[in-house]
């Protein structure tokens, strides 16, 4: 007889976001990263980079213990309702950091020591871009606001989250030229639910539903359509040749259904972009 081993499935974590709320936080998530790697490059150099990594969720009490212990932490306010985040790193990841920074990261992990004030200071640097990579990378016509509160020392011991609040877990890849660690974003499910992720309770939700406010905002941005008559192609002489009279046949059948698009100006990031809304033959 075949013995099957079983999968463990841990009953009392809570919900993980789906569908819509995950989908945007997900994009939000890969966005600030690559914002941050620009961010950081200019402090850092070349030869460390920040890529995404995975997405879950876990109780408070639970993701605390598994922060990194000796460790840094930069603590956030997020959102037009300044609520809390984290992100925590291993103290021999800071210290690396902050070597490679002043120039001296040899062939391994630094020794292990508190950070002077100097080096708290480059720590702060740090840490503020990853603010601004959260706050530049929401996907939405205005930033979100992010501001970096304190740096704490040995972020297992805090206490800014509820032992059993649900918290959204999102983990980074920090790639060293002494070798790669995971640092660990916490934020509250709730706190998401106030930006406008959240799909746990209507099973549907959008970023744009963030506040009434940025309802409004969302409904008085303009929204370009165009609709199309039809394509022709024609070589660049036959294009000097054309003059006023000639027609031109177009590869749409006049029985068919006009192609509109529809879409709006957005931001990624510091720069401008244009979202399609919709392309359908409707």
């Amino acid at each position: 007889m075949t013995v099957e081993s079983a999968t463990s499935i841990d009953f009392s974590a809570p919900r993980r976001l789906t569908g819509t709320a995950n989908r945007a936080l997900s994009s939000w998530h890969t966005t600030a990263t690559t914002m941050l790697q620009e961010y950081w490059q200019a402090l850092l150099g070349n030869r460390i980079t920040v890529q995404p990594s995975r997405i879950d969720s876990s109780v408070a009490l639970k993701a605390q213990q598994a922060l990194p212990d000796p460790g840094y932490a930069a603590m956030l306010k997020i959102g037009p309702d300044r609520f809390d985040g984290m992100v925590a790193f291993s103290n021999r990841m800071v210290l690396t950091l902050v070597s490679e920074m002043l120039g001296t990261l040899g062939d391994s992990w630094p020794e292990q020591r508190p950070l002077t004030a100097a080096e708290l200071s480059l720590v702060e640097l740090l840490f503020g871009e990853i603010a601004r990579a959260l706050s530049q990378g929401w996907q939405e016509v205005e930033t979100l606001p992010v501001e970096l509160e304190q740096i704490v020392l040995r972020p297992l011991r805090s206490r800014i989250f509820q032992p059993r609040e649900n918290l959204i877990r999102i983990a980074l890849d920090i790639q060293t030229p002494v070798g790669d660690e995971i640092c660990v974003m916490l934020m509250p499910q709730a706190g998401l639910a106030s930006i406008g992720i959240d799909d746990t309770a209507a099973g549907v939700a959008s970023p744009l539903a963030a506040s009434p406010q940025m309802k409004t905002l969302a409904e008085s941005l303009p929204v370009t359509m165009v609709v199309g008559l039809g394509r022709a192609t024609l070589t660049l002489g036959e294009m000097n040749c054309l003059s006023i009279g000639d027609i031109l046949i177009l590869d749409q059948s006049s029985a068919q259904p006009l192609e509109a698009r529809l879409g709006n100006p957005c931001r990624l990031g510091q720069r401008q972009g244009y979202r399609i809304l919709a392309s359908r033959k409707d």
